[in-house]
C-alpha cells in the first residue's frame, strides 16, 4: 500500500504540467523539512530557566524573549509541514492526525506567546529597574507563570502539548498502516517529543519529524519514477 499520495500521470518533460508539478515539490518540501530543522537549530539556544523565573531568566532576557518569538513565527509553518506529511494518507488516523493540529496550533502558541515572550519583556523591563523595585515586578513575573489558563504549567500547554503528540503517533499509525516501514513509523512517533520543547528534547523530535519527511519523500519520488517509467 501507499505511504503518500498517488503520483501525479506521467507528462512529457519541459510541459507547463510538467514545471507545475516541479515547483510544488520544491515547495512541499521546503515547508516539510525547512521549519522543523529552523525551529530545531533556533531551540538549541533556549535558556533554561528555572522554578523562580525572574532569577532563571534574568541573565538571558534577550535570549529569552528572541527564542520565544521564533517558536511563535514557526509554529504555524510547523502545522503545515504536519499536514503536508500526512498528505495522500486515508483512514482514521490520518484523519485525527489532521484534525489534532489545530488545538495544537491555537493553544501552543497561546501558551507560547505568554509564558516566553510577555514574560521575556517583562524581566527585560525588571532589569532596567532600581534593585528596591526589581522584587514586586518579579512577583508579577513569578504570578504570570503560574497562570493556570496560560502558562506553565496550564490548561493552553497541556491541550496544546497533547494535541501535538496525537497528531504525530495518529500519523505514526497511519503511516504503518499505509506500509510504510518501522524506520518511518519510529521517527514519526518520535516527532512527539517536540511536545517538550527545550533542548535536548525538542530538537531531537524535530529532527525526526525532518527525518521521517525525508525518507517519505524519497519513497514518493521513487514512485513517481516508477509511473513515469510504466507510463512511456
Amino acid at each position: 500500500m501507499s505511504t503518500v499520495a498517488q503520483p501525479v500521470p506521467a507528462v512529457p518533460a519541459g510541459t507547463p504540467e510538467r514545471t507545475g508539478t516541479l515547483l510544488t515539490t520544491v515547495l512541499r518540501r521546503t515547508f516539510l523539512v525547512g521549519p522543523p530543522l529552523g525551529l530545531a537549530v533556533v531551540l538549541w539556544f533556549h535558556p533554561a530557566g528555572g522554578e523562580n523565573v525572574f532569577e532563571g531568566v534574568r541573565a538571558d532576557a534577550n535570549a529569552w524573549f528572541l527564542v520565544h518569538v521564533g517558536l511563535l513565527l514557526a509554529l504555524p509553518l510547523l502545522g503545515i509541514a504536519a499536514y503536508l506529511l500526512v498528505d495522500g494518507l486515508d483512514g482514521r488516523a490520518a484523519t485525527l492526525s489532521r484534525l489534532a493540529l489545530a488545538p495544537f496550533l491555537v493553544f501552543y502558541a497561546a501558551y507560547e506567546v505568554t509564558v516566553g515572550a510577555a514574560t521575556g519583556i517583562l524581566v527585560d523591563h525588571a532589569n532596567g529597574l532600581p534593585a528596591t523595585e526589581q522584587a514586586a515586578v518579579a512577583g508579577a513575573i513569578q504570578d504570570l507563570n503560574r497562570n493556570p489558563i496560560l502558562t506553565d504549567p496550564s490548561v493552553s500547554m497541556v491541550v496544546g502539548a497533547l494535541a501535538w503528540i496525537v497528531a504525530m503517533i495518529a500519523a505514526a499509525v497511519a503511516f504503518r498502516r499505509a506500509g510504510a516501514s518501522w524506520l518511518v513509523t519510529a521517527l514519526v512517533g518520535l516527532a512527539a517529543l517536540f511536545a517538550v520543547h527545550p533542548p535536548p528534547v525538542g530538537p531531537f523530535g524535530l529532527l525526526c519529524f525532518a527525518a521521517a519527511a525525508v525518507l517519505v519523500e524519497r519513497a514518493r519520488s521513487r514512485r513517481a519514477n516508477a509511473a513515469r517509467v510504466g507510463a512511456a
